[in-house]
């Protein structure tokens, strides 16, 4: 069992990491890069992947429209629950003083959508297209989101781990519900 003593230090080393990864948003550069990024995982881009499947398979396309849908049904739902269960104050509310770089879209924290959405779509596509060798690209895209949000101030890297977890985890079972894994 996990003690309060054991999540304080956590929670400690959580913030320390945050404070020195904050520090690169300091870069203009790096703060629209991280924007940009992050804007990439909103959601709207998300319909884009069985539109571009449709130019060379239209069974892959459907295949995926299913999967996506269907993780993202079970996303959505474990996301909000989550997050209004933990109910972990974002950074801007958790550290005195400290002004994120962008206004989030809800109030908590922990897990990350953007991340948890990024991973999901990163996870179903590699599963289903293994051999085009994307598997790097669309990973180091998730990671990318993953840290864009914690430079731009609105989360805490453990909450985009566990974003990246639970997006991963249920692209698996979006994938295995809709008979999709070999």
């Amino acid at each position: 069992m996990t003690t309060p003593k054991a999540l304080q230090t956590l929670h400690l080393l959580d913030v320390a990491t945050f404070l020195r990864i904050v520090q690169w948003n300091t870069r203009k550069g790096i703060r629209r890069f991280a924007r940009l990024v992050s804007c990439s995982a909103d959601g709207w881009l998300y319909p884009a992947a069985p539109a571009l499947a449709a130019l060379f398979s239209v069974s892959l396309a459907v295949q995926l429209l299913i999967v996506l849908t269907v993780g993202f049904a079970i996303e959505r739902v474990s996301y909000y629950v989550l997050k209004n269960s933990f109910r972990r104050n974002r950074p801007p509310r958790a550290i005195p003083g400290y002004q994120s770089v962008i206004t989030a879209s809800d109030e908590f924290s922990f897990p990350s959508g953007h991340t948890s959405g990024a991973f999901l779509v990163a996870t179903a596509l590699t599963i289903l297209l293994p051999p085009v060798g994307i598997a790097g690209y669309l990973y180091g895209w998730a990671s990318l989101v993953a840290l864009s949000r914690v430079i731009l101030g609105v989360h805490f890297p453990l909450d985009t781990l566990a974003g990246a977890l639970l997006g991963g985890s249920l692209a698996w079972v979006a994938l295995q519900l809709t008979g999709s894994l070999l």
